[in-house]
């Protein structure tokens, strides 16, 4: 008889697979259990081994004896099939005792340094309302349990863009922590019903995929607040951090259904990026059936700030969205001057009055108040960018893609800094992340025909070109008419000439206006772009060499940086390379374009 049926004859692939059952749910249920009564990490890890050495011996068990009418009888024969069933029950036996002694690395003592703090992470929660438009309500609750987890002190939070890369993509929650680098994962679900929110929530060991912890939340929407700031508290005493009420955030005041329903509709139209007017007027209601909502104005201000790059506006329509920028911050600052996200709109409106050392100093705040927000870091970035500090800028940026390796914006820092600085190698990863990340973002499709064009290189240039009129036609339009012109072409029709400039998304006309050094054409492209933009003018030329810097030394260059109050910041920040003061009033700028 074959080892096979004598196996099947003994019962030991029936004994087998009913023990794998039973152990995995009692392993399940344990993992659950133990946490509630404190038990600490080891006991979880003993039941674990117990289970697991459980198996061989059950194995051996059934091939040892056989259960009969007539009683428990002692199997005989086979000697040779036995000497390989107790060789195998032995490798079992010993896989599980390497298991727990070597094979977890999580648990190993020096793999993780004894201080390191708990990290989480936030997935998408399930929207359970059976309405796909009402994702942004379960998208929101989201977002608004991480903002509250990033408060906790010594809890690190994974970033948001981060962690929504992952919805609806499923996968093993120990890949996805690992992707992360959390030690812990937060998943759920939310379901809405009138003024009823049911919303259930559990913590997942990364190590290991067991659940440390659960809970269902039935509460009305308008306790929403103190909903989340519940499963917050629970969340960090399962991480056993040392936390008392006093070390939580402090507790929301109750909010309008209706205002947090508006509120939930503009951050999502917010983060998508998508039809701006509209979350701006989601904002405006919010704010208007609830008044005293910080975090509804300063998401009103920080939709104003970011509008500019995204549609085009008239004077008086730019003039507009400065007055809501600064009008919605200066009540978020009434309402919460200690919040991170106040902060930030208080720095954005100080940058777009060209105050860059108060911009500097808000966003500096911000960050120490959540070390976590991504969004003030690659403003933070930004400004540093824009006043010639690349290597700083670049330092930020790269601290930001570490933090959020999936935040588009942040890629694009990099990619500027590295662009202003000469470094290929760094231009050439910012642009296969921002490809990799999404397909839309316009510095991924141009990022090399820029870079070739602030250089002056123009072989290069056009092989970039080449590459995004293959890729993305109607998007290479205006480049394909400009960059002849920018590369010193005497045969452009200069009427299609002005009409690619008008069609260029903002600011994307003017590297070919630097190339060509047309200093008349770049002061009118900028002035057109409004005050958010102007703050990128010194930074254009800076990044655009020789032709930049030859530009900087026109006396119509000048009186720009004056305007945009540049030479007030390097005075008392001080100066880039390149610029340097002239006594007590005055400067030049282009210095080693000159030396050239």
């Amino acid at each position: 008889m074959s080892l096979i049926a004598e196996l099947k004859r003994r019962k030991v692939f029936k004994v087998g697979g009913a023990y794998l059952v039973v152990a995995w749910l009692a392993v399940q249920a344990v993992s659950i259990g133990f946490p509630a009564f404190d038990a600490p990490p080891w006991v979880l890890r003993v039941f674990i081994l117990v289970a697991m050495l459980g198996f061989p011996i059950a194995l051996l068990f059934a091939w040892m004896f056989d259960v009969t009418p007539d009683g428990v009888k002692a199997e005989s024969g086979a000697t040779r099939a036995s000497l390989g069933v107790y060789m195998a029950v032995a490798a079992l036996a010993a896989l599980a005792l390497g298991w727990y002694f070597k094979g977890q690395p999580s648990y190993r003592a020096g793999d993780v340094p004894a201080n390191t703090a708990p990290s989480v992470a936030v997935l998408p929660f399930a929207n359970m309302s059976g309405k796909a438009d009402e994702d942004y309500f379960s998208d929101g609750m989201t977002e608004e349990l991480l903002n509250v987890l990033a408060k906790i002190p010594k809890l690190n939070v994974a970033a948001r863009t981060s962690v929504f890369e992952f919805k609806g993509k499923g996968g093993d929650v120990r890949a996805i922590g690992r992707k992360l680098g959390v030690s812990h994962i937060v998943e759920g679900s939310v379901r809405r019903e009138g003024e009823q929110v049911r919303v259930t929530a559990q913590l997942i060991r990364v190590a290991d995929g067991f659940h440390v912890w659960s809970d269902s939340y039935d509460r009305e929407l308008k306790s929403v607040f103190a909903l989340q700031d519940d499963i917050a508290r629970h969340i960090g005493e399962q991480l056993q951090l040392k936390l008392g009420v006093s070390e939580l955030p402090t507790a929301r005041a109750a909010i309008d259904p209706a205002a947090y329903d508006e509120y939930l509709k503009g951050r999502a139209l917010l983060r998508q990026r998508t039809d701006l007017p509209t979350a701006i007027e989601h904002f405006k209601t919010a704010v208007a059936k609830a008044p005293s909502f910080a975090a509804g104005w300063s998401s009103l201000s920080l939709t104003c700030e970011v509008s500019f790059w995204y549609m085009k506006m008239t004077p008086a329509e730019q003039a507009g969205m400065l007055s809501c920028e600064a009008h919605a911050a200066a009540q978020a600052a009434a309402l919460d001057p200690n919040a991170a996200a106040t902060e930030h709109a208080l720095a954005n409106v100080a940058r777009a009055q060209f105050k860059y050392a108060s911009a500097e100093q808000h966003y500096l705040r911000a960050m120490q108040i959540d070390p976590g927000y991504p969004d003030v870091r690659e403003d933070y970035s930004e400004v540093l960018y824009e006043v010639g500090r690349m290597e700083d800028s670049a330092r930020a940026a790269r601290q930001l893609v570490t933090l959020d390796p999936y935040f588009v914006v942040g890629w694009n820092r990099v990619f500027n800094t590295a662009v202003a600085l000469d470094r290929r190698t760094e231009v050439e990863e910012a642009v296969r992340q921002l490809r990799a990340i999404t397909s839309g973002i316009f510095t991924g499709k141009f990022g090399l025909l820029d870079y070739a064009l602030a250089y002056g290189r123009a072989d290069e240039a056009q092989a970039a070109l080449a590459e995004v009129e293959t890729h993305w036609p109607k998007d290479a339009a205006f480049a394909h008419i400009m960059l002849p012109w920018a590369l010193g072409d005497p045969g452009v029709d200069m009427r299609g000439l002005h009409a690619a400039i008008a069609d260029a998304p903002a600011g994307e006309a003017d590297p070919y206006l630097i190339a060509r050094q047309d200093v008349d054409g770049y002061n009118a492209d900028i002035e057109t772009l409004g005050a958010i933009i102007q703050t990128y003018y010194f930074a254009n030329l800076y990044s655009s060499k020789p032709a930049g810097h030859a530009m900087l030394r026109d006396p119509h260059v000048k009186a720009k940086l004056v305007e945009y109050g540049f030479p007030a910041y390097w005075r008392e920040k001080g100066w880039p390379a390149g610029c340097r003061p002239l006594g007590e009033a005055d400067f030049e700028c282009g210095a080693d374009a000159k030396a050239n």
